[in-house]
């Protein structure tokens, strides 16, 4: 079998039968799996995922394996372009990459190591122990279950371990509320929590520079009143109590795991009748009524963060979204000197560029960036101290605020404001979910009933190529935000800013300044401020 290549995607004549999933590997390195069982008998044609085509530059020996068997089906040295060079998939650290099932570039534990695997399986065992000394029920599932079910140790294509513990409550606010206390006591007992959402906690492991080397998930798992097992984010389906309890033992390499009595069971609703086949690409494709019942009922407070941090870890200062993200950020700065209060807050504040230069702008002045990227706020922290803005009363300091989440609104307290603020905000609303947007426009509104102003930019008309995956390409129309605004007692004033941003025509940027209506409701108003 021969592989073909072209810029965009990778196409191969046939596959043997009974081929469920293929690697991909340039020079021995796997960089890619794809479950093939749709293509069946067909030429398969797959594009090259977005994460891997900025890597496609050089030459490489690209072959193609069976997942199961790791039998090469096919192989042809190819040559993406005429740079000099073999196709390197690696951190700036030369560790390798592969592209994971979220479709995005991350390490897996066949790259880390033993000496990783080793210490993921003493940490998911040390979890397991808090949970139950908190008086839960916990026991593994997703891939960490299929592994210890299939071959007795981590799937070499994961990079986490999953664990759950089984609520006593049926009720999905009384989850809900177990889970923020799950949070609580895990975080008191030294981890550190990333919340993806009421019921599903992320715990980072960090390694001595401060980068995020693994982490383990921890989800709720409850019995609904349809009698539908639940574990947020994905699995949902018919299950008996007595295929859950009492627990079975599971060993992952030696070590002792609680695991679901009908394990079998479990993993068919989590992945599907064929989970015994290796299938290093399956996608997790969540039935949209699970996935809107289980937002509904217990938030999804992770929208597009990823996204996000992968950004700003490229750091690339010529691309086109930062170019213009600029002329947004000219315009607010050119706004200085209306923005008068002594304390500004910039929200999403992305790695400090404007907020570096209002700070510089007014040195007595005091500025608060805030963002839920770590990445961008670990360069906009960089940047603050390398810029040295200091100043009597000034400053500048940057926090960590989530806009999905209804604790952003206590970011200005946190931050120790307590009289007037302004807020600025450059291409951030456009970017967000509708549920971040609340959020904003009640930030926005607490600026200006403290006596401050606030000031934004957005795009008013969408990318070309606009798609979900990526927020840059989005955007927010007149009509949509006056009635967006009008809901929180807000007047919008529009500043065109220029007919094209870069080289892309028609996005429209446009400068939006605030104030309060005079006709608001202001009983109604206050209301939503709780």
């Amino acid at each position: 079998m021969q592989p073909f290549v072209t810029p965009s995607a990778l196409a191969l004549p046939s596959l043997p039968p009974g081929t469920a999933s293929i690697d991909v590997r340039f020079d021995d390195q796997r960089v890619w799996s794809v479950d093939v069982r749709p293509h069946s008998g067909e030429l398969l044609r797959v594009p090259w995922p977005a994460a891997l085509q900025p890597y496609l530059v050089g030459r490489t020996r690209l072959s193609v394996h069976d997942s199961a068997t790791g039998i090469e089906l096919g192989s042809a040295e190819i040559e993406f372009t005429e740079d000099p060079g073999r196709v390197r998939v690696a951190d700036e650290a030369g560790s390798p990459l592969v592209v994971n099932k979220w479709g995005r570039l991350g390490a897996t534990l066949e790259t880390m190591g033993a000496g990783a695997q080793r210490v993921i399986i003493d940490r998911a065992a040390h979890i397991v122990s808090e949970l139950s000394r908190i008086g839960l029920r916990p026991f593994i599932v997703g891939g960490t279950l299929l592994g210890g079910i299939r071959t007795g140790s981590l799937l070499p294509h994961d990079d986490d371990a999953d664990i759950a513990y089984l609520s006593k409550y049926v009720n999905p606010a009384d989850v809900a509320r177990e889970g923020f206390r799950v949070g609580a006591e895990l975080a008191a007992a030294g981890y550190e929590i990333r919340r993806h959402s009421a019921t599903h906690l992320q715990l980072l492991f960090r390694d001595d520079a401060g980068e995020v080397v693994h982490y383990i998930d921890v989800f709720a798992a409850f019995f609904s009143a349809d009698g539908q097992i639940n574990q947020p984010f994905h699995v949902r389906g018919e299950m008996r109590p007595d295929q859950l309890l009492p627990f079975r033992t599971v060993t992952l390499d030696g070590t002792e795991f609680p695991a679901p009595a009908d394990a079998e069971h479990w993993l068919t609703i989590n992945y599907d009748e064929n989970w015994r086949t290796p299938i290093p690409g399956y996608v997790l494709e969540t039935p949209l009524p699970t996935r809107r019942r289980f937002d509904n009922w217990f938030g999804a407070f992770n929208l597009h963060r990823e996204y996000w941090d992968e950004h700003y870890a490229r750091a690339v200062e010529s691309d086109l979204p930062g170019r213009a993200w600029r002329l947004g950020a000219a315009w607010l700065a050119g706004e200085s000197d209306a923005l008068s209060a002594p304390s500004l807050v910039d929200l999403g504040c992305g790695d400090g560029t404007l907020a570096i230069e209002l700070a510089h702008l007014r040195p007595e002045r005091r500025v608060v960036g805030l963002d839920y990227s770590d990445r961008a706020l670990a360069l906009a922290r960089t940047a603050a101290s390398a810029a040295a803005v200091r100043a009597p009363g000034g400053g500048i300091e940057f926090l960590h605020a989530n806009l999905y989440r209804l604790t952003s609104l206590r970011a200005p307290r946190d931050a120790g404001i307590t009289g007037p603020f302004d807020l600025v905000a450059n291409h951030v609303l456009e970017q967000l979910g509708m549920q971040g947007r609340e959020q904003a426009w009640r930030l926005i509104r607490m600026a200006i009933r403290s006596g401050g102003s606030a000031r934004f930019t957005v795009h008013a008309h969408h990318d070309a190529d606009v798609k979900f995956e990526d927020p840059t390409g989005w955007h927010l129309g007149r009509g949509a935000l006056e009635r967006e605004a009008e809901r929180f007692g807000l007047a919008l004033a529009f500043t065109p800013l220029a007919r094209a941003t870069g080289t892309v025509p028609g996005r429209r940027p446009t400068g939006v300044t605030v104030s309060r209506l005079d006709s608001a409701d202001q009983g109604a108003t206050a209301l939503d401020e709780r």
